[in-house]
């Protein structure tokens, strides 16, 4: 039995800081102990009133664990019924990355817990992190026979994410857009916000924001017949802002940004998602069972069918490029892609991509946003009949062919509609 004099010397020691962290973890270990439901639950049951939208940067579980908006109280049952159906170990790790992960950790927590219940959904029993012979790493799942725990294909889930330079530019960002939005603008005006340059270093945003709020104030009239535009600076910060006016409302909003600017630069999902493959095709070694890599993407690149269907056929056959045969320009891809490169195919052992276009759960319903499946023509293991049921993309008499099948929301059993509707 251990010394409780001991135990007690050894926390006088402790700093308050460290104190306080080992109180946060006792209670994550103790609450579950002799509740296993508790144990389930990310989202507890308790009184929500937040009808507040997502603040720029705010943590995704404090929004998504406060906001009473309709439709989250499904969202929140969903996810905990998700959750409750995974083996403790590893369910404990995602409540870990959902609870205390940043919003990129949030996210492919998800997407990695949408993968899981696609498979049962696919007529499979889903295994974590299974062993691997050869390997003493693990992929995320193993799908087997409801009665037999031998896999039948190996699952890996990842993630695109902003570069860690994206990440710390847009943190330093969000508290300059934070004060920006809370600016006292006039009843009837709105902001169109653009950043033109990051500084290095945190601004004085009191003096930016009162200059905001006197260029609205005079400008207020002016904005409803003409274009009033102006570039503000503060410290190595630029930021150009419009100003809307002429709106109905007679209260001033609480948010004075109503437009917001798309960052620029070149978008190519396409070469994001191959180097997400390849980052994941060779980690396990050599597979003897079909390997299936799911992708999400959370860099917010696709915006409607057509792209997800291009960026899936550009990732595994190569970047479209136009070529000429005897003056005629044609569309082909060139030798660049997943599984078609210089020398032919390669990377037969990745037996299919299943691609989801968002990291969240909204549009799952959503035609512009439905998850797609490849599957390799030139596969060395092909995947099991139940993992190609839904809607996918493969080779039909040596044409790529998108094929209708069953929807990813159906295979996850997602509510219809989704989201739910309003009542009345």
């Amino acid at each position: 039995m251990a010394d409780p004099k001991k135990i007690a010397d050894d926390l006088s020691k402790l700093t308050i800081l460290e104190a306080a962290e080992l109180s946060k973890m006792l209670k994550d270990k103790w609450d579950g102990i002799g509740s296993g439901h508790r144990a389930t639950l990310l989202f507890e049951d308790h009184k929500r009133t937040r009808q507040e939208p997502l603040g720029h940067g705010e943590s995704l579980f404090e929004f998504y664990d406060g906001c009473a908006r309709h439709g989250y109280d499904e969202f929140r049952s969903l996810v905990n019924g998700w959750l409750a159906k995974m083996p403790a170990e590893h369910r404990d790790k995602l409540l870990t990355r959902f609870r205390y992960g940043k919003n990129r950790e949030f996210g492919s927590s998800l997407s990695e817990l949408a993968v899981h219940e696609f498979i049962p959904g696919s007529g499979y029993r889903a295994i974590p992190h299974p062993d691997v012979s050869g390997s003493t790493k693990h992929p995320d799942y193993a799908a087997t026979d409801q009665s037999s725990s031998a896999p039948l294909a190996y699952i890996e889930v990842t993630t695109v994410n902003p570069s860690d330079s994206e990440e710390a530019e847009e943190n330093r960002e969000n508290p300059v857009y934070n004060a920006v939005d809370s600016a006292a603008i006039p009843a009837g005006c709105a902001l169109g916000y653009r950043l033109v340059r990051a500084g290095k270093s945190s601004p004085a945003l009191k003096p930016l924001v009162a200059d905001i709020e006197r260029w609205a104030r005079n400008n207020a009239e002016t904005a409803k017949t003409k274009e009033v535009s102006k570039t503000f600076t503060a410290g190595d910060w630029i930021i150009e802002l419009d100003l809307y006016s002429g709106g109905s409302n007679p209260e001033p909003s609480e948010h004075a940004i109503g437009v917001i600017d798309m960052r620029g630069g070149i978008v190519s999902p396409q070469q994001d998602l191959r180097a997400a493959l390849r980052s994941k095709s060779r980690r396990y070694g050599a597979l003897d069972k079909p390997y299936l890599i799911a992708v999400a993407d959370g860099k917010n690149h696709f915006f409607g069918k057509d792209s997800v269907n291009r960026a899936l056929t550009e990732a595994v056959f190569g970047d479209e490029a136009v070529k000429f045969r005897g003056g005629t320009a044609y569309l082909t891809h060139a030798q660049n892609g997943f599984w078609h490169g210089p020398d032919g195919p390669r990377n037969q052992h990745v037996s299919g991509i299943l691609l989801l276009p968002d990291t969240e759960l909204w549009k799952l319903r959503d035609e512009r946003g439905q998850p797609l499946l490849a599957i390799n023509p030139w596969a060395e293991k092909p995947l099991p009949d139940g993992l190609r049921t839904m809607r996918r993309f493969q080779a039909d008499n040596g044409h790529w062919v998108l094929k209708d099948g069953t929807a990813f929301a159906d295979l996850v059993a997602l509510p219809d509609p989704w989201p739910p509707k309003e009542p009345g």
